[in-house]
């Protein structure tokens, strides 16, 4: 996965829209021989065990040892972000259906069986969405600036109604793998870079320098701290766990297969913290149950490893 450069650049709309196929009820169904591409999130969402992994085409569930995948609304959700009851996405209506292209911001607490339009449905696709997994505080970096949001990070604490652009002070970097929201704290922000992550206190007025000179692919937080991913100049791949507040840091052993394959994405299961799920830019997804001491191989090359 590339680290994008930043590109600095309200429709209202109260629809809820209740996504289901008229001739086949949404669900999640066992797959058989699928391979999975373009990954754009993941996470624990609506407070389960169960992760859902955002793609190119619809969702998919792991549950336990089990794979599945949507029948049906198998749109492009980018963005993506799980939370407590359920998640925000944007992105791209998949072929054939009669939703408006881009999607805006939608948030779905019935994994994808239904979406509510929240804000910029029609206008705008939100690469960068971060939300805190139970404050619901949303953060958008809007890369296509219109007449109705500006370009830069923006915040809302009301589902969207309303959004407060921010300044984004002191954060000095020239790139951003990603955004974190802390999951109860109201204005904790971290953003991840090729020099490290930057913690704001403030939704993202102002920055300081957390983790230094890192090339940081992935960051996400928890209620103490977080966990980040990085890459050193001979491609080596490393997980971190740090804390907030004395900014201490300690390595997670990582699966030997992954030496070279940076790390994308990743989740922490928000009931067990000892539970880690990464995904990698070669597209292989692995968990591990007791932060790092063992790991399970559940994709490799986007096939999805099946029982």
């Amino acid at each position: 996965m590339k680290i994008i450069k930043i590109l600095f650049g309200l429709l209202l709309v109260s629809i809820f829209l209740v996504a289901c196929n008229s001739e086949q009820k949404y669900s999640f169904e066992n797959v058989k021989n699928e391979k999975i591409d373009h990954v754009h999130g993941l996470g624990y969402a609506n407070g389960g065990n169960e992760f859902l992994v955002a793609t190119h085409n619809g969702l998919y569930q792991f549950d336990k040892k089990s794979w599945k995948v949507a029948n049906s609304q198998k749109h492009d959700y980018m963005g993506f972000a799980a939370v407590r009851d359920g998640f925000y996405s944007s992105g791209h209506p998949e072929e054939g259906s009669n939703l408006k292209n881009p999607l805006g911001l939608i948030k779905s607490t019935g994994k994808g069986a239904n979406m509510e339009q929240l804000a910029f449905y029609g206008e705008l696709d939100f690469h960068y969405l971060a939300v805190g997994y139970d404050n619901n505080t949303i953060y958008v970096f809007n890369e296509t600036p219109t007449d109705n949001l500006e370009g830069g990070l923006h915040y809302s604490t009301d589902e969207g109604k309303t959004w407060t652009k921010v300044a984004l002070n002191g954060f000095n970097s020239s790139s951003i793998s990603n955004f974190a929201a802390h999951p109860s704290k109201e204005g904790i922000l971290v953003i991840g870079s090729k020099d490290g992550i930057y913690l704001s206190k403030d939704y993202g007025e102002n920055f300081s320098e957390l983790i230094f000179n890192e090339m940081v692919t992935y960051v996400t937080l928890i209620e103490n701290g977080g966990i980040y991913s990085t890459i050193d100049d001979i491609q080596q791949v490393y997980l971190k766990l740090f804390t907030l507040e004395s900014k201490e840091v300690k390595d997670i052993k990582l699966p030997k297969e992954i030496k070279n394959d940076p790390i994308i994405n990743l989740a922490v299961n928000p009931n067990e913290h000892q539970e880690i799920t990464i995904v990698t830019n070669n597209l292989s997804i692995y968990q591990t149950k007791d932060q790092g001491d063992s790991w399970y191989s559940l994709a490799v090359h986007g096939n999805l490893v099946l029982e």
